[in-house]
């Protein structure tokens, strides 16, 4: 039995898992995703360390790949995005057997975009960050943490509690060094979707690596935010495709 709080919508259809990443919990996360509980059963857990889930000192995307393997059940479609995207592609390296399928939204998988210009320079615009900016200041930090992204995004002054979690859980993590195993990921035979939005040139290098290294489908929606999932009808229909054919190709086996 999971620790972690979940919404779940839909009871019948395909079963997906989404993971959120580090500023938006579940509800917020993919709120518009919650269309697609008339055709699916949707599982959107809050990450340990955010409420109403078990509190945590520091981020662990390992233990957080654990705790959603256990919520796969005897097999879901994974849907990670952001830092939760980190978190699902290593849940799929650890149970491949019950992954349907798997979609992954901007995620900070820096080592593997290592080598690429904009991948390096985030990578070290993101360590900087870390080594200089206050950590108790959780205002700056998000402030500063934005900017490096290059993500144009005025937040409430004073953060509201929610946000105020979020961006202390944010100040534990190390987004430069999350990698995923992109060799073991790469023998699973479930299709993989690689999602981006344009934004932060980083990010679009990330995914490109990934999506060369995963033979998995690459879409850019440009001009989306970070949290790409959040444009709703575009990402929706793309996402439905992948399960679609996923299910397809698992009923002919």
């Amino acid at each position: 039995m999971s620790e972690l709080a979940a919404e779940r919508w839909g009871d019948s259809g395909p079963r997906i898992v989404m993971v959120h990443g580090s500023l938006g919990s579940a509800a917020a996360a993919f709120g518009e995703q919650k269309v697609l509980a008339d055709r699916c059963q949707i599982v959107a857990p809050y990450r340990r360390g955010y409420s109403p889930s078990p509190s945590t000192e520091r981020i662990d995307p390992d233990r957080d790949a654990r705790e959603i393997v256990d919520l796969l059940g005897d097999s879901a479609h994974l849907v990670g995005t952001s830092m939760g995207g980190v978190v699902a592609m290593r849940a799929a390296a650890l149970a491949p057997e019950k992954v349907r399928s798997l979609t992954v939204i901007e995620p900070p998988a820096m080592p593997n975009g290592a080598g690429r210009p904009a991948a390096d320079q985030l990578i070290a615009g993101l360590r900087d960050h870390w080594a200089t900016a206050d950590p108790s200041d959780l205002e700056s930090f998000v402030a500063g943490f934005l900017k490096v992204l290059g993500v144009d995004l005025e937040l409430p002054s004073p953060l509201p509690p929610p946000l105020v979690e979020a961006v202390r859980n944010l100040t534990t993590e190390r987004p430069w060094e999350t990698g995923v195993p992109v060799e073991q990921l790469a023998r699973t035979a479930f299709p993989k979707l690689v999602v981006t939005g344009g934004g932060t040139p980083g990010f679009e290098d990330v995914g490109d690596a990934l999506a060369e290294a995963l033979a998995a489908k690459r879409v850019l929606f440009e001009g989306s935010p970070h949290a790409v999932q959040r444009i709703g009808q575009r990402f929706n229909d793309e996402l439905l495709a992948q399960l679609n054919a996923a299910e397809a190709a698992i009923a002919q086996a």
